[in-house]
């Protein structure tokens, strides 16, 4: 092998070194790393009346919110313009409105990467919707379908947002 070859392959296989150093390095970075990150970060357990409803009465369905350990979500204010709030929503339906939405109250950290402190929830906690059912409405049940909407993040960074769906058999009362 001439000495241009042999140039060429060393600085080929410096290269690769650099190279595969680099990615080495790149996966330990402070951002979350994709195949650490469980698929559910946010588990949504509805809780209906344990009773049946009446048509016209109001009722609070319980949303039992389990975040992934190590997680945390922005609370429904997260004080922070950037951050994406935690929020509900109900699939349209004229059998039913909701009537208020009561978030428990968040705790305030702070995180690597916010100057401020920041409210958010973590592990478990229970979100009361208070629903009123129309006075037409008919039927031995309703399904509630809504979605839970919000952003995740460690103690590092936050993560895109998205959304969880969930659906709540109601039993009215005949």
């Amino acid at each position: 092998m001439n000495i241009k070859k042999q140039k060429r392959a060393t600085l080929v296989l410096l290269s690769f070194y650099l190279v595969t150093g680099l990615l080495i390095k790149n996966r330990s970075s402070a951002a979350p790393r994709l195949e650490n990150i469980p698929r559910s970060l946010v588990i949504v357990k509805p809780t209906p009346p344990g009773k049946p409803v009446r048509p016209g009465e109001s009722f609070i369905l319980t949303l039992e919110l389990s975040v992934a350990p190590g997680y945390h979500i922005n609370s429904e204010k997260p004080e922070d313009k950037l951050l994406v709030p935690t929020s509900i929503e109900f699939k349209q339906d004229p059998a039913f409105e909701v009537k208020e939405v009561s978030f428990p109250e968040a705790k305030t950290k702070r995180f690597k990467f916010s100057d401020k402190p920041l409210s958010v929830y973590q592990g478990q906690i229970k979100v009361k919707i208070k629903i009123e059912l129309a006075e037409d409405v008919c039927g031995s049940q309703l399904v509630l379908e809504g979605k839970l909407r919000y952003q995740a993040c460690d103690e590092e960074a936050c993560l895109r947002p998205t959304s969880v769906p969930f659906k709540a058999v109601i039993k009215i009362a005949t």
